[in-house]
């Protein structure tokens, strides 16, 4: 029996400093995301549906 093994790809190489300002960044917007849904949940603000302006004509036969 023989066992089948996905290759992965190799890891590429990069500056670690900027996974490290990437990582930092992108938690900073997850932090403002958050606090911005927690503001709005508490003050009871609700946010009026997107319309989408109808173009056309129906005629019911």
């Amino acid at each position: 029996m023989s066992t089948a093994r996905a290759r992965l790809p190799a890891a590429v190489p990069g500056d670690p400093a900027a996974v490290r300002l990437q990582q930092f960044v992108y938690r900073q917007l997850m932090y403002l995301v958050v606090i911005q849904s927690v503001a709005t949940a508490l003050l009871g603000v609700r946010l009026p549906w997107q319309t989408i302006r109808r173009e056309g004509t129906f005629a019911s036969p």
